[in-house]
């Protein structure tokens, strides 16, 4: 029997967070997805369209700017697929995920200072010769937001049925513009809260300063119904304790999502709510271990 990669990357953990009390508090884990984090699905769908549509075939260079979860799930992907994969990253990008990146055959290209910087130079380099390059522009394309309205959001409404709220970051805005889309054409009372992290997520996350904010978050924001801003210090050291007991062990971002529920939720009852944890937190180690109380974790005796 063959595996369906569809199935694969739409079927991922949803489990109720236990430690919020009186209300329903749901979150999707896509630490648990291949690869291991939300962007295989994007990443996926980019490529697929790109496929069916004749616009990708072996003889172009995937072309993209990141250096987090889309960097890691493309190169996984276009290696799996046997596809040449050109990456322009920041060089403040953590040095286990360029191996990780690497030992997936993917190229790199190094820029000083942020992601805006790498989304600039990875325009110039397609300007310069368009027709060796196939640009996944992941901020820009439809493909992005298609992959969230075909594979995560019909799971989650088949699941949990109506929600109150929906939480999740926006980031390349796929996953909650068009999660809002989808879910208010299901439900139209619901509310969706974007999270905006300001610090400490690749110097990138500040969506009031960035510039490559991509054509959707224009077209689309008027879905978001409340922006939260976030900051590590307040938002993801409360967190590390209470989800670890629970063994979320999820990143940065979802930290902040998550926590941000949580303190949200204090003086209310009996709202169902699903926020998404988009990632792992492996690549954190350096950044959380300090704040960690390990006398309050159970591990393995």
């Amino acid at each position: 029997m063959k595996l369906n990669i569809e199935k694969l990357l739409e079927t991922v953990p949803i489990t109720r967070l236990n430690h919020i009390e009186d209300n329903e508090v749901y979150s999707l884990l896509e630490k648990f997805n291949i690869w291991g984090a939300i962007k295989t699905k994007t990443v996926y769908w980019i490529l697929k369209e790109a496929i069916e549509s004749g616009k990708l075939d072996k003889s172009k260079t995937i072309l993209e700017a990141s250096s987090w979860n889309t960097a890691i799930a493309l190169s996984y992907m276009a290696n799996l697929f046997d596809f040449k994969v050109l990456l322009v990253i920041p060089e403040s990008t953590a040095s286990c995920k360029k191996k990780l990146i690497r030992s997936y055959w993917a190229e790199i290209i190094e820029v000083p200072w942020v992601t805006d910087d790498s989304i600039d130079y990875m325009k110039e380099l397609y300007k310069r010769d368009p027709d060796k390059y196939f640009l996944t522009d992941q901020f820009n394309s439809y493909a992005n937001m298609n992959a969230h309205y075909n594979l995560t959001w019909p799971y989650i409404h088949r699941n949990l049925g109506k929600l109150d709220f929906f939480v999740a970051g926006m980031w390349t805005t796929g996953t909650l513009l068009w999660t809002a889309k989808y879910l208010k054409e299901q439900n139209k009372d619901i509310k969706i809260i974007w999270i905006n992290p300001l610090n400490k997520i690749e110097w990138i996350k500040d969506y009031n300063i960035v510039r490559n904010l991509g054509k959707f978050y224009l077209e689309y924001k008027y879905l978001i119904d409340e922006m939260i801003d976030v900051t590590f210090e307040d938002s993801v050291t409360p967190w590390l304790n209470d989800y670890l007991k629970e063994w979320y062990f999820n990143g940065i971002s979802s930290a902040a999502i998550l926590t941000w529920a949580k303190e949200f939720l204090k003086w209310k009852k009996w709202l169902k709510w699903l926020v998404v944890a988009p990632d792992w937190g492996d690549y954190y180690f350096n950044e959380l271990f300090g704040l960690i109380d390990d006398s309050s974790i159970g591990g393995c005796k």
